[in-house]
């Protein structure tokens, strides 16, 4: 029977080497650069996820029916960001797997973006709102009166804030890449220093 040091108590295994997922930073960079390319090329409307992103927010609406309205029609802008942010926190947090959290992060980006068109629309609300005509304007109700004068303003700080997130998330992936390759050229650099140095040969106590 061969002795290896799983079979031998007491003799602790070889530490092994990080492993480098290049490939799986580089498909999470590349959906990081995709949504936020295509939020830009379609006036913030990404699709497949503009679809995901209303039902999120009417789901707001529905879940927070019980509230006060200005926190129930608020719901439905705020749990459309919320739930992906969410989400990314989880996957980064929780799972540690930044390469999840990051295209989570520029989702919450690229939705508050979507949120920042219905903002700027409030004065005008010619946005098509899905449930017809007689669906009032969220956005209308919150900014009534003189808050309607400050808008675009607000409109813009949700926009920056957007692509804030979707920066963000480019930038987490890419600092966690780097960190993961940094650690496994470490790691190759301590094994060597170790065979470097010198072995010292056991004395006999016997003499």
């Amino acid at each position: 029977m061969a002795l290896t040091r799983e079979s031998m108590p007491g003799i602790a295994a070889a530490p092994q080497p990080p492993v480098v997922h290049t490939g799986r930073w580089v498909l999470s960079a590349v959906a990081i650069v995709m949504l936020g390319w295509s939020s830009a090329a379609t006036g913030a409307m990404v699709p497949l996820l503009a679809g995901v992103d209303l039902g999120i927010h009417e789901f707001g609406h529905l879940v927070m029916g019980w509230a006060p309205w200005i926190i129930g029609v608020f719901a439905g802008s705020f749990f459309q960001v919320a739930a992906p942010l969410g989400l990314s926190a989880y996957f980064g947090f929780a799972r540690r797997e930044v390469w999840a959290a990051g295209p989570l992060m520029a989702w919450a980006g690229v939705s508050l973006r979507n949120v920042a068109v219905y903002i700027a629309d409030a004065p005008y609300q010619r946005l098509e709102l899905w449930g017809g005509d007689n669906v009032v304007h969220d956005w209308a109700q919150l900014l009534a009166g003189k808050p309607m004068q400050h808008a675009e303003q607000i409109a813009w700080c949700a926009n920056s804030l957007g692509w804030g997130l979707v920066a963000g998330g480019l930038a987490l992936v890419a600092w966690a890449a780097f960190g993961e390759r940094r650690a496994a050229t470490r790691f190759v650099e301590l094994e060597a220093r170790k065979d470097s140095l010198p072995v010292r040969e056991p004395r006999n106590p016997l003499g």
